[in-house]
């Protein structure tokens, strides 16, 4: 929203199509930009939105006699030469802390002790699976003081720090678990760590396999265990996948002989195994069967580079003769008035009878550009409102400037549909702007993200707000539910079929 992740814009004024009326009254310019904007980050494999927004003067001042938590960051405005990470110490971990207190959703009502609990137990078990216990490794008795708790977790921290090897790779390790600890008590899938900095490149190495799983996202904390089956949607071209001949639609029945599931629960380390890490080159066997041809296939793929992705983009093209068929893969800047444009183009050559919005996948990105294209189909209304720990919203309003299409329209969703992916189907649901086909979205859609910079030249992730949509429903956790439930099995992979496309046509036919 990114919306990634995760749950889950850039840095703009509110857009001229918004009408004062939906303005909280008293809120500062800052703060309304600030609710309706933000930017695309990715946190493992959701894209979230998120741009920073400084404490408060009163916050400010009120922590005049401490260092500042952290350093609001802006990716969208020119940046100093990147920097390699600094360790990451103690020092670092302080400044997360406040940095939640000062600026996370409710920060200001958060017991420090669940925090600091969490941040100790990630420290035991970097400790543990590095084979470093310490005895001295023992959580301090805490007050709910937040100042007097950090003195008393800080110096036990430095104490475990300076009782390790003397390595400085292992204390940033440590110190990094006390951060990402702090974050897990959070239980939020829009708040995080990025440990590989502003500057840090992203896919600079792609690697892999070269395929694409049924099990796109990491799950809603609510959402039920996933019981198979495992198979691949897609295999890139020229992948180390292609090469050792696996095709969409394989069921996945082992990886280097250990089964995918045990006792009806899928074993988290196989699909590790299936993601390997750059400049990994051991060779992983995997047992698949083919649904289109009922064989058993014994295979090995060692892993290699795979081809650069590409930027992102609408693809549009004409299905059942004249129903538009737009798919892009997240609400990235400029995503609407892309697809707007590509909508005309079809619209210039054939007489359109309705349009299929195809976000399967869609990991999210931007919230006002879902905005802008909600505006082609309603012009007054409101799709999600973006509201404070005390109960205050601002509504986010669709955009009036975009010209309304008069044309019928559904959406197509899936459990990879996650944050501004989920905010434009809950506003399709919510306000009857057309119809959901598909599965349920992720449930990955807490609040915009904003970015602060750390001192180890890192960056973290905290949403000031939670979303909830135009009924006042909330979707984190929940997600949001098709009107037609079409999913895609492994035998449609394997020949070809796809259900929830011939629901949507079939809808728009009728």
């Amino acid at each position: 929203m990114n919306n990634t992740p995760a749950e889950p814009s850039s840095a703009e004024a509110p857009s001229a199509g918004r009408r004062p009326g939906n303005r909280r009254i008293g809120l500062s310019r800052q703060r309304r930009a600030l609710a309706a904007t933000g930017i695309a980050v990715v946190a493992g494999s959701v894209l979230v939105t998120g741009l920073t927004a400084s404490a408060s003067p009163s916050t400010a001042a009120q922590h005049a006699d401490r260092p500042a938590a952290c350093v609001p960051y802006d990716p969208t405005k020119p940046q100093p030469p990147a920097q390699d990470p600094a360790p990451t110490s103690v020092s670092t971990g302080e400044q997360v802390y406040h940095c939640i207190f000062d600026n996370y959703y409710g920060g200001a009502r958060l017991d420090d002790r669940p925090l600091l609990q969490y941040a100790f137990q990630a420290v035991v078990r970097e400790l543990r699976k590095r084979g470093v216990d310490r005895p001295g490794a023992v959580l301090p008795a805490l007050t709910g003081d937040r100042d007097k708790d950090w003195q008393l977790f800080s110096r036990r921290l430095q104490e475990v720090l300076d009782a390790v090897p003397d390595d400085q790779g292992l204390r940033s390790s440590l110190a990094g678990a006390a951060i990402q600890g702090m974050f897990a008590a959070l239980h939020d899938n829009h708040a995080g760590y990025s440990p590989g900095g502003p500057g840090a490149p992203q896919g600079a190495h792609p690697w892999g396999l070269g395929i694409g799983l049924n099990r796109l996202l990491p799950p809603a904390e609510t959402a039920p265990d996933f019981t198979g089956p495992l198979f691949l949607t897609t295999v890139g071209t020229g992948t180390p996948a292609a090469k050792a001949k696996l095709r969409p639609g394989d069921v996945i029945e082992t990886v280097n002989g250990v089964p995918v599931f045990t006792n009806g629960l899928l074993n988290p380390g196989v699909v590790d195994s299936l993601h390997p890490a750059y400049p990994r080159r051991t060779p992983v066997t995997l047992t698949v069967r083919r649904p289109a041809t009922g064989r058993t296939l014994h295979v090995r793929v060692t892993p290699g580079p795979l081809p650069a992705q590409p930027q992102p983009h609408v693809t549009a093209t004409l299905v059942a003769g004249s129903i538009a068929r737009i798919r892009f893969d997240a609400f990235y800047p400029g995503v609407a008035q892309e697809a707007l444009k590509a909508i005309a183009g079809l619209q210039a050559t054939t007489k359109l009878t309705g349009i299929i919005f195809d976000l399967r996948g869609n990991h999210g990105g931007v919230g006002e550009e879902g905005n802008t294209l909600m505006g082609a189909f309603v012009h007054g209304a409101a799709a999600v409102s973006f509201c404070d720990a005390d109960g205050t919203c601002d509504p986010q309003p669709v955009n009036d400037n975009t010209p309304l299409l008069h044309l019928p329209m559904v959406t197509l969703t899936d459990d990879g549909c996650a944050s501004a992916c989920e905010m434009f189907a809950t506003g399709v649901k919510d306000l009857h702007l057309g119809t959901l086909v598909g599965t349920r979205t992720a449930g990955v859609n807490s609040g915009p993200a904003h970015l602060y910079a750390l001192n180890d030249n890192t960056l973290i992730r905290l949403p000031s707000q939670h979303v909830i949509g135009a009924n006042g429903e909330i979707i984190d956790g929940v997600g949001v539910p098709p009107d037609y439930y079409a999913p895609l099995t492994a035998a449609d992979a394997s020949t070809g079929n796809d259900p929830a496309l011939d629901k949507a046509k079939a809808i728009l036919r009728s």
